[in-house]
């Protein structure tokens, strides 16, 4: 998924973790991206090569965008400026979510070990070591339901954030950029449905969606054809606004089978809005 790296000797101060891996951050910052210079890199297309900074000059830390295309998000909220970070904060950045952590020095066993719980309830990740999910307050079962639903949930987190950069990029004309992420969002998809991973229906129509908004505004076949496929597999019919967008489409004889199929996908269930 990714490659961490850690300049120097390691300081007890500050944390990431990263799915089940933590590093500890070191020096006065440390910068976050898709670029092999940066302290931690991440093999994700949805980041910037440097996409964020996180200041530990101070008495505090403190993160900030460095001007990325799809920005950076600190406890689901836009970061705008400089904000403060707090003990087990989560830093979401492309498709990909952090956990920064403030060690207790005082304790010889530091180091936290149990990685990430993603929530069945909400689908967000958050620290094992909290008895309860403390963004929808979900308890895991002694049985592991929670754990139980972390790879759906794993995978309907990242498809639910995939739908919204394609869409921003769409919106902003930045056709090459959106194709590029559909292409590895939309193989990850199905592939996960064919190996009978369970990702929730309305995931799958999100994809389904921008697929459809991709092939409108490239006039690709291909993605209409992709846009029909998955509306069928999710017994879904396309919204009006999708519907809307075929419609306005002058005509063109590559495109009549696709938008023939998009416009028949999930008839049994046609969507109003």
């Amino acid at each position: 998924m990714g490659t961490l790296v850690s300049p120097g000797a390691p300081v007890l101060r500050y944390r990431l973790r990263f799915h089940l891996q933590e590093i500890d951050l070191v020096g006065d910052e440390v910068i976050i991206g898709r670029g092999s210079v940066c302290n931690v890199t991440l093999d994700d297309p949805m980041l910037s090569r440097r996409n964020t900074r996180i200041d530990l000059s101070g008495e505090e830390p403190v993160i900030e965008d460095l001007g990325s295309r799809n920005g950076t998000q600190l406890n689901g909220r836009p970061v705008k400026g400089r904000a403060v970070l707090k003990d087990a904060d989560r830093i979401r950045i492309g498709t990909q979510e952090l956990v920064f952590l403030i060690p207790d020095v005082s304790k010889s066993n530091h180091r936290t070990t149990c990685g990430l719980t993603f929530c069945a309830a909400c689908a967000i990740p958050y620290p094992s070591s909290s008895p309860q999910c403390p963004h929808c307050g979900a308890v895991p079962t002694e049985d592991g339901a929670a754990s139980a639903g972390r790879e759906a949930a794993s995978s309907g987190w990242t498809f639910h954030l995939l739908s919204q950069v394609v869409e921003r990029a769409i919106d902003q004309g930045r056709l090459a950029d959106a194709e590029r992420m559909m292409s590895r969002g939309v193989s990850e998809l199905e592939d996960q449905l064919h190996e009978g991973v369970e990702v929730e229906r309305t995931r799958v129509v999100r994809v389904a969606e921008c697929a459809a908004r991709l092939g409108c505004s490239l006039r690709s076949p291909r993605w209409l054809d992709v846009g029909a496929r998955l509306y069928t597999r999710a017994e879904e019919a396309p919204a009006a606004e999708v519907l809307a967008l075929v419609d306005a489409l002058p005509t063109d004889p590559r495109l009549s089978d696709a938008l023939a199929a998009l416009r028949q996908a999930g008839s049994g269930s046609r969507r109003t809005g």
